[in-house]
C-alpha cells in the first residue's frame, strides 16, 4: 500500500497553559488532504537528529501519531496539540524548540473516531486524550448530557472547551503522571453510568486503560459498541514497549471472553 506524505511547515505556535502547545501546520501538500478527520489521526516523522536534513530511511525517524484537532481546507491548515513533557521524547522536545517556518512531514489520516448516538456521555482520559476528547465534546449534538473526568497537570491548564451546556467537566489534577493515575481512577469507578443507551470513552495511561477494561466491559457489561477503549502510552515504556503491553492485554481480554472467565 502506498503512503502519501506529506512535507508541511509551521505557520502557527502558541501555548496552551503550561504543559500543552498548539501547533498549526500549512501546506500545498495538504490539497488533497480529505475533510471532517477531527478527532482521526497523523502520523509525524520526527527526524532522530535535528541538527540533520535526514534521508528517507526509516531509521532516520521516530514515527508517532497525533490528534487531528482541526482542519481547514481552504486554508491548507491542520491544527495539532502536544503534550510537552521536556526532551524525554521525540514528539515534546520537536514541539518545545519548534520555530515558525520548520518542516515536518506527516502521513495519514487515520479514521475519525467520534462518541456514537447515546442518551449520556462519558469521557475519561488524561492529557494525552484531551485533544481527542475536546474534539468529541465539540461534536456532541446540544441537547447531549454526560460527564468529562480530565486529569491535567495544573490548574494552568485548563482549557476552555466547547461542549454542549449538559455535559459537566470535572477536571482532576495530577502534577506528576508519570506516578500513576490513581486519582483518576478513582473518579472514574464512582461514576454512575446513565441512562437507558449510555456510551463511555476513555483513553489514556495502560493502568487507566487496564481498569477501565475491566470496570465497563466486565463488571458493568457495557456493550462493545457502547465503549471506545484506547491506550495511548504506558509510565515506563517506549512507544514499541506500550505496543506490546496493549496488544497482550487485549490478546488476554479475548481469551477471557472465550472461556467466560469471572
Amino acid at each position: 500500500m502506498t503512503v502519501t506524505i506529506r512535507k508541511l511547515k509551521v505557520k502557527d505556535s502558541r501555548e496552551l497553559g503550561r504543559s500543552m502547545k498548539r501547533i498549526t501546520l500549512q501546506g500545498d501538500d495538504l490539497a488533497d488532504f480529505p475533510e471532517n478527520q477531527e478527532s482521526g489521526y497523523v502520523k509525524i516523522r520526527f527526524p532522530k537528529n535535528l541538527d540533520h536534513e535526514p534521508s528517507n530511511t526509516k531509521k532516520d525517524y521516530d514515527l508517532r501519531s497525533y490528534t487531528i484537532r482541526a482542519f481547514d481546507l481552504e486554508k491548507r491548515e491542520l491544527v495539532l496539540d502536544f503534550l510537552l513533557h521536556g526532551d524525554s521524547g521525540p514528539a515534546s522536545k520537536w514541539a518545545s524548540s519548534v520555530q515558525l517556518g520548520d518542516s515536518i512531514e506527516i502521513a495519514g489520516p487515520g479514521p475519525a473516531i467520534l462518541a456514537a448516538a447515546a442518551d449520556w456521555y462519558l469521557f475519561v482520559g488524561d492529557m494525552t486524550a484531551l485533544p481527542a476528547i475536546a474534539v468529541n465534546l465539540e461534536k456532541l449534538p446540544s441537547e447531549s448530557s454526560g460527564i468529562a473526568l480530565l486529569e491535567i497537570n495544573s490548574l494552568e491548564d485548563k482549557q476552555d472547551l466547547r461542549k454542549p451546556e449538559g455535559v459537566e467537566v470535572r477536571w482532576i489534577i495530577n502534577p506528576d503522571p508519570l506516578t500513576g493515575c490513581e486519582d483518576l481512577i478513582d473518579s472514574l469507578s464512582s461514576v454512575q453510568i446513565k441512562g437507558i443507551n449510555p456510551y463511555v470513552w476513555v483513553a489514556g495511561e495502560f493502568e487507566l486503560l487496564r481498569f477501565a477494561r475491566k470496570l465497563l466491559k466486565h463488571d458493568k457489561a457495557l456493550p462493545k459498541e457502547s465503549l471506545y477503549l484506547s491506550c495511548y502510552w504506558k509510565i515506563g515504556a517506549d512507544d514499541p514497549g506500550m505496543k506490546k503491553a496493549k496488544a497482550a492485554l487485549i490478546l488476554f481480554d479475548s481469551i477471557k471472553n472465550l472461556f467466560s472467565f469471572k
